[in-house]
């Protein structure tokens, strides 16, 4: 299946992109809902937080008081680090559930807005980033969220800056504009690129490589992606080296203890198929025609 990291900073209009791809058939995988969730009354969750942060961030129904506890942590550095300790570990096993339980072969979209911060890009086969200028985006807020101009551009400065969410972006929609036009372009994102890609995965066939060069930053997140495959694979130790090698090409030199049918899974997961045996790959996004080359094991 097809693993898309969506993100955007707040008020960008994440949440419309993320509707519009579920109406187009994706599964989508909300990590603040999932946030809520592991925090639900009754939780051991709920139970770790309020024994970290004390009985008066409870609800008369049992619930937390979330308004209350982000007052507590925007505020003190130490407090966040801690509340992160515990919901991330759950937020983490309760997204990876979510993800096996998807239908095989559907593409599921992980909405998470700390991509970024979190270094999730190279998890995902392609990365998704909702852009709007922050002045538009700090509009939205007040007008949407009821927050003053202080409350919005604290949240905003809180979070990425514009420059490193590009940095990790495969794909940038634009929503400065109306509703309605990023609406087509979410859709356009769909049919021209998302299930395309999704068909080359599932059909284990690399999309067709275009004349012309390759965009030096889509190469680099390749081998982001390599990287942080082979490291979950428990193949690190075993790769003797990655680099780009020429125009859209990298090259990994393996070790003779590769087993073939471990690296074929970790180059998979990345976005790359290979033939039965090992030899060269290339890419199943149509976007981003990168090859990965496997040479003999030298000596």
């Amino acid at each position: 299946m097809l693993y898309v990291g969506l993100s955007g900073g707040i008020g960008s209009g994440k949440s419309t992109v993320s509707a519009r791809l579920a109406d187009l058939g994706a599964v989508v995988v909300d990590a603040d809902r999932i946030a809520r969730d592991v925090v639900a009354p009754g939780t051991p969750g709920l139970a770790a937080v309020v024994e970290r942060f004390g009985h008066e961030l409870l609800l008369p129904d049992g619930g937390l008081d979330r308004p209350a506890l982000g007052a507590i942590v925007f505020a003190d550095e130490g407090a966040r680090r801690d509340l992160e300790a515990i919901i991330h570990p759950l937020v983490r096993d309760e997204t990876a559930r979510r993800r096996a339980d998807a239908p095989c072969g559907a593409i599921v979209v992980h909405d998470v807005p700390l991509l970024v911060e979190g270094d999730l890009a190279p998890d995902y086969h392609l990365t998704v980033i909702v852009d709007a200028a922050q002045d538009v985006r700090s509009t939205r807020l007040r007008r949407d969220r009821r927050m003053s101009q202080e409350e919005a551009a604290a949240r905003i400065a809180a979070q990425a800056s514009d420059e490193q969410r590009y940095a990790v972006a495969d794909v940038v929609l634009d929503n400065n504009g109306t509703r309605a036009e990023l609406i087509d372009r979410v859709e356009a994102l769909w049919h021209e690129r998302l299930a395309p890609y999704n068909e080359h995965l599932l059909a284990g066939t690399p999309a067709p490589r275009g004349e012309g060069s390759v965009d030096p930053a889509v190469t680099a997140r390749g081998v982001a992606r390599l990287r942080r495959q082979v490291d979950l694979a428990g193949l690190d130790e075993q790769i003797e080296s990655m680099q780009v090698v020429a125009d859209g090409v990298i090259e990994i030199r393996t070790a003779g203890s590769v087993v073939a049918d471990e690296l074929r899974a970790a180059l998979l997961a990345a976005g790359f198929v290979c033939a039965p045996e090992p030899g060269d790959c290339a890419a199943c996004d149509p976007a981003a025609p990168v090859a990965v080359r496997l040479p003999a094991r030298r000596g």
